[in-house]
């Protein structure tokens, strides 16, 4: 079964660091939506190490996403969403604050993993649903019964591409440190 979702910048990001992102959406059953504001902020992933420790950036894409059918970018559009947005904004950037006024105001879930944000949606907006990078891995990667190498280069990716270190309040911080240290990676 297939449900929508609105991400934010560092959750799209994290799912392009992975280079297999339309399969991981696809195997988590999610179609997700990304405010127009969001757009601009996802332009860059880092490279992994190089032989002298050097890391780098290149240039991200969310066109496999968006040809797989897997993600659109809505706008800012009607009163309900407007007038959630700016009582949003007050608290969070204005990327941010568009993504938890679009999942509010269409009672979506809102994939995050930005403590901040997580914690005023959930203040302005209890009802709210939350979803962390984790958590669409975990899903995915249960459901695809990829190869175990498959999985620790997924997991690597994600550390070195996403610069994404196990979040300390996430239930599956755990899981994914297990990961990485299978995967030979090390984290803070």
């Amino acid at each position: 079964m297939r449900r929508f979702a609105v991400i934010d910048a560092c959750c799209a990001l994290n799912l392009l660091a992975t280079k297999r992102e339309a399969e991981i959406v696809a195997g988590a059953g999610l179609d997700l939506v990304m405010s127009e504001l969001v757009h601009g902020e996802t332009l860059f992933l880092s490279t992994p190490p190089d032989e002298e420790g050097v890391r780098t950036r290149e240039p991200a894409s969310t066109d496999r996403l968006r040809q797989a059918g897997r993600l659109t970018t809505r706008a800012h559009d009607g009163d309900e969403v407007v007038d959630t947005f700016v009582e949003c904004a007050r608290y969070l950037r204005d990327p941010d604050a568009s993504c938890v006024a679009l999942a509010v105001v269409f009672k979506l879930p809102l994939v995050t993993d930005d403590g901040k944000e997580r914690r005023i949606a959930r203040g302005l907006f209890p009802q709210i649903e939350i979803v962390s990078t984790l958590d669409i891995l975990q899903e995915a990667l249960s459901t695809l019964a990829l190869p175990e190498s498959d999985v620790l280069r997924i997991a690597s990716d994600l550390r070195w591409r996403g610069n994404f270190a196990p979040p300390k309040k996430d239930p599956r911080s755990e899981w994914y440190s297990d990961l990485l240290r299978r995967a030979g990676v090390p984290f803070p």
